[in-house]
């Protein structure tokens, strides 16, 4: 068996003392340093970036919707995902592991941990060193009083001390001394030559490869630190710089309509699309019509001759082998939305695009559907779509 090198940092500790908000705000200063990662969130939650940047009313809605329980193949998927890792992780998992789920725990390596008690860092720290993780950090998280950062001893060399900012709301939201100590030590372990993971996974690609990162240099996307500020009239640019109808790989970490309007810019040809938890992925088969169905679909009308279609993953994950979708709409226009993977985005519109005059993709951040896909002169891609009102 190899041993896989990358660190798989565990975010640990009780239900709402700010794991996900601290996991949210070290990726994003990771990504602005050009530190090669990817964030695996391990828990079922409805939670995701787009949970933490977009508007309340929506994303609490989104996250109701999608919310799910532990199952054996969601520990199990995660499990492998973890301990196949192409990148350094960092790992966000749920307040109150058992069972099963301490296994996710004793996948990882390091941990950072975050309590609000004595008494709750007392039972995660026995459980991280039941599963031999080394610790990063101790942190108390707090609201009202002041960070502070206690001297590290010998025997207790790690991050110690309170943090303050992770709340859920931006406006409350900040980052301070003892975050900034954080990141430090978080960057230090999680340093790759990100040029040569980027050129270890482009030599594996099975056709030409689009790098988003370079096309968004030719599209002249606007650059905010290191996160590429992607606006849906890029769209309309693509045909001028990727060649249509012919196999394409994409690579790169830009929004879902990206991916799938290249997905589409391929067709008639396939695609494939990097993903960080299997590496390079072809589009795997679809069935219509199947009652026992991976992928829920539920349907509404929009707008005239469209549907709404909100997807949803059962059992909060999907392996990307077979996909069954309990429903089959065709023609007219097609707007997808839910809480899916990347690659199930870009696989869907490379599918569907054939049989509808238009597809679009929902994005709860800009509080609008995209346009990525369409057969008709009136309609084009990157072109924008008000979001369907809810019941």
């Amino acid at each position: 068996m190899t041993t896989n090198l990358f660190p798989a940092v565990l975010l640990a500790g009780p239900p709402n003392c700010g794991k996900s908000v601290l996991a949210f705000l070290l990726t994003r200063h990771l990504r602005e340093s050009g530190i090669a990662h990817y964030l695996l969130r391990a828990a079922p939650d409805g939670e995701g970036d787009w949970f933490l940047t977009g508007q309340p009313e929506i994303v609490q809605t989104l996250r109701s919707i999608h919310k799910r329980k532990f199952s054996s193949e969601f520990i199990a998927h995660m499990h492998s995902a973890i301990e196949a890792r192409p990148l350094p992780l960092l790992v966000d998992i749920g307040g109150k592991p058992q069972g099963e789920q301490l296994n996710l725990i004793r996948a990882c390596t390091h941990s950072i941990l975050l309590y609000r008690t004595n008494e709750e860092r007392s039972a995660w720290r026995d459980m991280l060193n039941n599963a031999k993780l080394l610790p990063i950090a101790e942190l108390r998280s707090i609201q009202l009083e002041e960070e502070k950062l206690e001297e590290r001893t010998e025997r207790e060399p790690w991050l110690r001390g309170q943090i303050n900012g992770l709340e859920r709301d931006i406006t409350k939201r900040k980052t301070g001394m003892v975050f900034g100590s954080l990141l430090e030590r978080v960057a230090g372990i999680c340093s790759y030559d990100a040029v040569s993971l980027e050129q270890e996974h482009l030599k594996h690609a099975p056709f030409p490869i689009v790098n988003e990162r370079e096309l968004a240099k030719r599209l002249s996307v606007p650059v905010d630190g290191e996160r590429m500020t992607w606006s849906p009239s890029h769209l309309k640019l693509i045909p001028k710089f990727v060649t249509a109808s012919t196999p394409l790989a994409i690579y790169g970490r830009g929004p879902v309509w990206l991916a799938s309007a290249l997905a589409a810019h391929a067709l008639p040809e396939t695609f494939a699309i990097f993903d960080a938890r299997y590496g390079w992925l072809l589009p795997p088969p679809i069935h219509f019509g199947e009652p026992e169905a991976n992928v829920k679909v539920r349907s509404q009308p929009y707008q005239i001759h469209a549907a709404w279609i909100d997807l949803e993953l059962p059992g909060g994950t999907l392996e990307p082998y077979e996909i069954s979708l309990d429903l089959v709409h065709s023609g007219g226009g097609i707007v997808l939305s839910g809480k899916i993977p990347r690659w199930l985005f870009a696989t869907l519109t490379h599918r569907l695009a054939p049989d509808h005059d238009w597809i679009a993709v929902d994005d709860p951040r800009l509080e609008r559907a995209i346009v990525v896909h369409s057969r008709l002169f009136d309609v084009q891609p990157g072109d924008v779509l008000a979001r369907v009102e809810k019941g």
